[in-house]
């Protein structure tokens, strides 16, 4: 099982070209792709919906978007009539196995005024993989603010920690007295222990978000969360992220995506590599590799 980890900078290329062709090519044999700063409706009217052609491009996979900025951008026409629009940043997971259930969740934020800085979220799916139910989590962290950062590294450990205790998308059976059955006759997704979390972090190994991450610890003592490239590439240093020549303030590279996994999962990694070679994106694909064939 191959998982990949992917900003495609709104499919906008270090040669500053649109090209959302090339940034499906660099995820394709992936089992399970996470997408981070997809957009919907940026620009005109007749702006691409990525997520919806993003879709088109990888026909078998399910998936599933989720916007943490979302605004309005809907027009009124002569009429009196509304086209509702909304244009939307946010985060798309596809899967080759069906996405059981869905969660968004909006990560904390500090109002900060010296730079632009927009609402970051994650979003959650439940995987229903050969290896069994697997919860994937896509984030998008902040870029501005190391103190904003921190709060969203506690808060993110918190809801991987605490997910699988809350149970899934319903608890409890469906009775007679129910007004509806909200399950649709579908068996209760699962919510596992077994946890992927990836995408960008915006952080330097070094920083203090990244220390919340690696140094939190659960309720049986155990680290939560590994670093599953770090722990495949001891001692090695790789750059997910260059810097755009036109954007002052961000001359040097840096690692800023990442893959971190539960313990149960660290033993069925085989590797984790950057796809140095992805042009589709300022950022660089990140892939984590499984022991268990696809089924």
């Amino acid at each position: 099982m191959k998982i990949v980890a992917y900003n495609i900078h709104y499919a906008i290329g270090k040669d500053n070209q649109y090209d959302l062709q090339r940034v499906v090519d660099s995820v394709q044999g992936a089992d399970i792709i996470a997408l981070q700063e997809v957009e919907r409706n940026y620009g005109p009217p007749d702006g691409p919906l990525q997520p919806e052609n993003i879709a088109a491009l990888l026909p078998g996979y399910y998936w599933s978007f989720g916007a943490a900025f979302d605004i309005d951008g809907s027009e009124r026409h002569p009429d009196g009539t509304i086209l509702n629009r909304r244009i939307q940043h946010g985060q798309m997971l596809l899967s080759r196995w069906p996405i059981l259930s869905k969660r968004y969740f909006p990560l904390p934020r500090l109002a900060i005024e010296s730079e632009f800085n927009m609402q970051m979220g994650v979003l959650e799916g439940v995987i229903d993989t050969p290896l069994g139910a697997l919860r994937v989590y896509n984030l998008h962290f902040g870029s501005v603010s190391s103190d904003e950062r921190q709060r969203q590294a506690d808060f993110m450990v918190a809801m991987v920690r605490d997910a699988a205790s809350e149970g899934g998308a319903w608890t409890g059976a469906v009775t007679e007295t129910d007004e509806r059955d909200w399950t649709a006759g579908i068996p209760r997704p699962p919510m596992p222990r077994s946890a992927v979390v990836l995408g960008d972090f915006n952080m330097h190994p070094q920083s203090p978000e990244y220390a919340i991450i690696a140094n939190a610890m659960s309720g049986s003592g155990e680290p939560p969360l590994s670093d599953i490239w770090a722990r495949k590439n001891p001692g090695s240093q790789v750059m997910t992220w260059h810097p755009n020549p036109g954007r002052p303030g961000h001359e040097h590279s840096a690692r800023l995506d990442y893959c971190f996994l539960t313990p149960d999962l660290v033993a069925t990694a085989r590797a984790s590599w950057v796809d140095e070679s992805a042009q589709g994106s300022d950022h660089q694909p990140l892939w984590i590799e499984f022991e268990h064939g696809t089924g």
